[in-house]
């Protein structure tokens, strides 16, 4: 009686426990909820400081609503792969030890097939002494039968656990990885919002002049006159790094697109690769030295993008030549009155297009 009460109260304070998790879950998701609903409200308010400040407040929230769920999803797996590997080896246990009994039996077997009389003997001898043996033996075998048979269920469920241990590992490999970029997002925030009141002195005014210039960059790039255009090789300079159009110094802007050479007509600024990947299998744009002054992403200025997001890359080098980084089709663009300067749009034979910046 008391071990079925005990047993009755494990499964109430179980249920409790599982019930609280649960909850715990439910609350952190409506959180998670409530706040991307906020950002969509703030993203299509005006564009102000003070909204901006909250918008990005809101992010860091939302991120570090995301970092505890990661964070509980990870527990929660830990729990998990322990349990498992305490069945695993428990099971590994039980299959030694079944291996070994069935090794017994099989010895056994084998003495007392040794040991049987001949059917001669029967005659001879004690009919019950032969009837016992006969029994003992039909004992044996089916013992070993039966040993055999509890060693591949015990062998197919020690694989089956040690599947499931390698798809919880595998999970929490994902899980660990999101969270490295859940809280990498996360600095990255904190260091916007950091930049943001540096760069604009917390003043209203400023931010619109520094908004408003922004907008026109990308603007006049959609506007930029074309003057030109001839076929490249690799490595054959372009022109040199300059500081035409709106910038803060010599430097030349790298993008990297999916279009070809008839798609230009249909190209977006917006829609860029990640240059990176590219420019390690074929070539820089420029020698080295070379330093990356503004990585594509979240950066310290991205806030002042329509999407919040720096297209491209930004680069420095003492030597300012630019160079092709693939053959292809260049074409040159020159509007010194924009903001963004002179560039090129060098297509490639394998579908991409390179965007060079700011040249000379």
């Amino acid at each position: 009686m008391k071990r079925v009460f005990f047993t009755f109260l494990f499964f109430l304070l179980s249920v409790s426990v599982v019930l609280g998790e649960d909850a715990l879950v439910s609350d952190l998701q409506q959180k998670i909820n409530e706040y991307t609903q906020k950002l969509v409200d703030l993203g299509n308010a005006k564009k102000t400081l003070k909204n901006e400040i909250t918008y990005i407040n809101s992010q860091v929230e939302l991120t570090l609503l995301k970092i505890s769920q990661t964070e509980n999803s990870i527990k929660t797996l830990q729990q998990e792969i322990a349990v498992l590997s305490l069945k695993i080896d428990q099971l590994d246990i039980d299959l030694n030890l079944l291996s070994s009994a069935f090794i017994q039996q099989i010895v056994e077997n084998y003495k007392l097939n040794k040991k049987a009389p001949p059917i001669f003997t029967l005659f001879f001898g004690s009919f019950n002494q032969f009837l016992q043996q006969q029994k003992y033996l039909v004992t044996v075998q089916n013992n070993s039968r039966n040993t055999l048979v509890d060693m591949e269920t015990v062998r197919t469920d020690y694989d089956l656990q040690k599947q499931k241990k390698a798809q919880k590992q595998k999970e929490m490999e994902t899980l660990e990885k999101q969270l490295l970029s859940q809280k990498s997002a996360l600095a990255g925030q904190k260091e916007s919002k950091s930049n943001l009141l540096a760069t604009t002195q917390n003043d209203e005014t400023r931010y619109q002049k520094m908004k408003t210039e922004a907008e026109s960059e990308l603007q006049s790039l959609l506007a930029a006159k074309f003057v030109g255009k001839r076929k490249v090789v690799k490595g054959e300079a372009l022109g040199m790094m300059g500081n035409t159009g709106y910038s803060f110094g010599d430097h030349l802007h790298f993008g990297l697109y999916q279009l070809s050479e008839s798609q230009l007509s249909s190209w977006s600024y917006l829609n860029d690769l990640d240059p990176i990947p590219y420019l390690n299998q074929y070539a820089w744009p420029m020698n080295q030295p070379i330093r990356i002054t503004q990585a594509r992403g979240q950066t310290q200025y991205s806030y002042l993008y329509s999407d919040r997001f720096h297209h491209g890359i930004d680069m420095v080098s003492p030597n300012k030549t630019i160079l092709t980084v693939n053959d292809g089709m260049a074409y040159f663009f020159r509007n010194e009155a924009s903001s963004l300067g002179n560039h090129v749009k060098l297509f490639h034979d394998d579908g991409k297009m390179t965007l060079y910046l700011h040249m000379q």
